[in-house]
């Protein structure tokens, strides 16, 4: 795990009695019926209490702490960054310049860096409820509270390191299905987080200026456009992106996805996507492309599968995508042949957020359904898979 704890032997952060409490609940402790004192919680042959206090007490959460890295055989340091981070994605912001950037940085370099990574985020929070090419200063409000409750940690040493970090809130019920039949298979999980969702598009959306925009030679096509509007690019996240590559002091900017234990990212992502500072000028360009012509892409959706379920003798099987769709969070079956929803089993256990074009009608029970997907593939894959 890439915690931003730092180099070297810094002083242990102790987690907070509720992080501690969150982190026991995940990993397979539950509490007894609380007194007047506290609580003990329950690991197999294993007890630790946690005193009732009504607010975060340093001592009590390092005794806690020191119990639970006696139990788990490891040192208090190495566990308290998994405690602290276990519901935060942390996204590691890296500047790196072998002659300008050491062990400190040009203070308007930095400057850049932290005020562009904040456009990076408000544009990928508002890409994430609705992609479309240039926002024009139209931002969702939901992408902006994602914002607001983001955290930027310590700088680290080594080059120029800013942890982002956003917090997960629980994720929402999963969808109400009925109990599978002797002869269905049917796969359930939780929708993710919308605090998720900005991460991965976040991160979704670096990795398609990089392999649709700066690697390839020539000028994006309108096509090379709707690709990477699809997957959250927007204008504006274009132009701060190039406002951080093109800072004099900066030749490369890196961004390490490290997403929280509590809910695995995908397994297929790159955890670390980096771009040269030559490719500033390329960026600028799609930036302008995107103003001048008006990409959306409102015959597509994406978000995570929540559902898959297939009688044994049908030969199409069924997968439910959570996303948004006119400004509403909904959840979409779509029909699948039977290839391609095996295929979507395996993107289902590698937790691959999927992207979809095609009509949406409203089917029975008011259900949102594609019968007819023109597409559905994963969203990290630029090469059609369906046709």
């Amino acid at each position: 795990m890439l915690h931003p704890s730092g180099i070297g032997s810094p002083p242990v952060r102790i987690p907070t009695v509720p992080q501690l409490r969150a982190y026991m609940k995940h990993t397979g402790w539950s509490s007894q019926p609380p007194g007047a004192g506290g609580a003990i919680w329950i690991k197999e042959e294993a007890k630790i209490g946690i005193p009732a206090i009504s607010k975060s007490d340093p001592v009590i959460a390092r005794g806690v702490l020191e119990r639970l890295a006696a139990h788990e055989r490891i040192s208090v340091a190495a566990l308290a960054p998994k405690v602290r981070y276990h519901r935060m994605d942390v996204t590691l912001l890296r500047a790196a310049n072998d002659q300008r950037i050491t062990d400190t940085i040009p203070f308007e370099a930095a400057a850049t860096v932290i005020g562009s990574a904040r456009k990076l985020l408000r544009a990928a929070g508002t890409t994430a409820w609705h992609e479309r090419g240039d926002i024009g200063g139209n931002y969702a409000r939901r992408g902006d509270e994602v914002l607001k409750k983001a955290r930027m940690d310590h700088t680290q040493e080594g080059s120029f390191i800013i942890p982002l970090l956003v917090p997960l809130s629980d994720p929402p019920a999963g969808p109400e299905g009925q109990m599978p039949l002797p002869d269905m298979e049917l796969y359930t999980a939780a929708p993710e987080p919308f605090e998720r969702r900005v991460t991965r598009t976040f991160a979704q959306s670096i990795m398609a200026v990089k392999e649709i925009i700066v690697d390839p030679e020539g000028t994006p096509s309108i096509g090379d456009l709707h690709t990477v509007v699809e997957r959250g690019v927007s204008r504006e996240f274009c132009s701060a992106l190039a406002q951080i590559l093109a800072e004099p002091a900066i030749g490369e900017f890196e961004t390490t996805f490290d997403w929280a234990d509590a809910l695995p990212g995908p397994a297929t992502m790159p955890d670390s996507i980096s771009i040269n500072c030559d490719a500033h000028r390329k960026i600028e360009d799609a930036a302008a492309l995107l103003k001048k012509n008006r990409i959306d892409a409102g015959s597509t959706f994406s978000g995570n599968i929540i559902e898959l379920r297939r009688l044994t003798k049908d030969p199409f099987g069924y997968v439910t995508i959570s996303t948004v769709r006119r400004g509403r969070l909904s959840d979409i079956r779509v029909r699948l042949p039977f290839a391609h929803y095996q295929d979507a089993v395996s993107w289902h256990q590698a937790q691959r957020a999927v992207i979809v074009e095609g009509e949406v009608s409203v089917g029975v029970g008011r259900r949102l359904v594609v019968d007819h997907p023109v597409k559905c593939r994963p969203i990290d894959e630029f090469q059609p898979t369906l046709t």
